[in-house]
């Protein structure tokens, strides 16, 4: 672990988007090691910190809030900034920032598209899947960037599908969630202490009217699809609100790609650069599944959720007190050397895992997770059956986001020379 560019967590601001387009893990190290239950004093004009909360960088913190929903509450906010955006509040995403009994009705209408069965059937079409968006590809001599011509196909989708999107269509979903999750364009105003991306802003609103539109053909002849089941659905007799609605394909369609799609880079990427263990996996694919799972640790892409202490209590020796906001970061809990020894090495052998990639247990443990893992272990037994030499051909470059740890660019050769 690296961590000797730093003197004093008072250098360290993990709100500042730039430390995560390079290396976060050394910033991460240093305040586990010396402050991991951190208080970060608001800055004004900061809208990424124009509030004080606790950093949580150590995972058995971390599971606690995470499993504690009594102690810390979802409803008022998942984020510690503030963007200018067309949903109301940026972080008051349906389900995700609700606790129970909402949280739970809205968890129960989403799961009926999630269940083990139907993840176990969907198999052979996600592989047909990936079989075709590998095919797209298979002829190309030049470099690429695989992200956007492998990585995003296959999740959008699955997603697009699940949500009743048409095929012609979802090129759409990743226009938008990229717009989201990638804030090149982000300014910040400083005398309102907001962050404004014309881009993101654009992508929210055009999703919602593309929403209204498909609402608008299913009012008369509702389909199996999600949307239609968000328009039907009732909690104690009353029909979700629009914003309710809109809020949940959101999150569906930007959950239900960025993890998928960033960890089938990031994972790329890791075998390029550890060929033995490339090696590995292709003379032995059942080793797949295990790795997916390191994968998924060492490339964490959700890199924070938030939650809001509901009571005087206390997280790692510190008290907290009620109306605190305590902000988790996962990408610190995934590399916490007391869990994973030698936690920045990329080891497809790690046993046990007790990653937080999917969130760290409790009610809000990630819905989707089986079926990333699914998509995710295809992916490689198809990838590395097809391309088995494949080769990086530059730098990753990642996303402008504090939120999501992606890789926006990745440049790959299929057929080295």
């Amino acid at each position: 672990m690296t961590t000797t560019q730093y003197s004093d967590v008072s250098e360290i601001d993990l709100n500042d988007i730039s430390l995560w387009t390079t290396d976060p893990h050394p910033a991460l190290h240093y305040l586990r090691e010396h402050d991991p239950v951190h208080w970060y004093e608001a800055d004004p004009a900061n809208p990424f910190a124009n509030h004080s909360f606790w950093m949580l960088t150590r995972h058995s913190d971390i599971v606690h809030v995470s499993r504690h929903p009594e102690l810390f509450s979802s409803a008022q906010g998942i984020s510690e900034a503030t963007l200018d955006m067309p949903t109301g509040e940026f972080d008051t995403f349906a389900m995700l920032a609700a606790d129970d009994p909402y949280h739970g009705w809205m968890r129960k209408l989403v799961s009926a598209a999630f269940t083990a069965k139907l993840i176990r059937d969907s198999e052979p079409y996600i592989r047909e899947s990936t079989i075709a968006v590998l095919d797209e590809v298979a002829g190309r001599r030049d470099t690429f960037n695989f992200v956007h011509e492998v990585s995003a196909k296959v999740p959008i989708r699955v997603i697009g599908d699940i949500l009743g999107v048409p095929r012609s269509d979802q090129h759409l979903l990743t226009e938008w969630t990229d717009a989201v999750s990638d804030l090149d364009d982000l300014t910040i105003d400083f005398e309102r202490g907001t962050a404004h991306s014309a881009k993101a802003k654009a992508a929210v609103a055009d999703m919602f009217a593309y929403l209204e539109r498909m609402q608008q053909l299913r009012a008369d002849s509702p389909t199996e699809d999600l949307v239609s089941k968000l328009m039907g659905a009732e909690i104690e007799g009353e029909r979700l609100s629009w914003q309710q609605q809109r809020e949940s394909f959101f999150i569906l369609a930007t959950a239900g790609n960025e993890t998928t799609r960033n960890t089938t880079t990031a994972g790329v990427r890791a075998l390029a650069e550890h060929p033995d263990q490339r090696r590995e996996l292709i003379e032995d694919p059942r080793l797949i599944k295990d790795a997916v799972e390191e994968m998924l640790r060492w490339g964490t892409v959700v890199s924070h959720f938030r939650r809001t202490a509901t009571q005087d209590t206390v997280v790692g020796g510190k008290r907290i007190a009620k109306g605190d906001w305590v902000v988790m970061y996962y990408s610190a809990a995934n590399r916490d050397p007391s869990v994973f020894p030698d936690p920045d090495r990329f080891d497809i052998h790690r046993k046990p895992t007790e990653h937080l990639a999917f969130g760290g247990g409790g009610p809000h443990f990630c819905l989707g997770a089986p079926l990333a893992r699914l998509q995710l272990r295809v992916m490689f037994e198809e990838l590395l059956k097809r391309f088995p030499d494949y080769r990086l051909d530059g730098e990753a470059v990642f996303n402008q986001s504090n939120f999501f740890h992606g890789i926006k660019y990745l440049p790959v050769r299929l057929h080295p020379e």
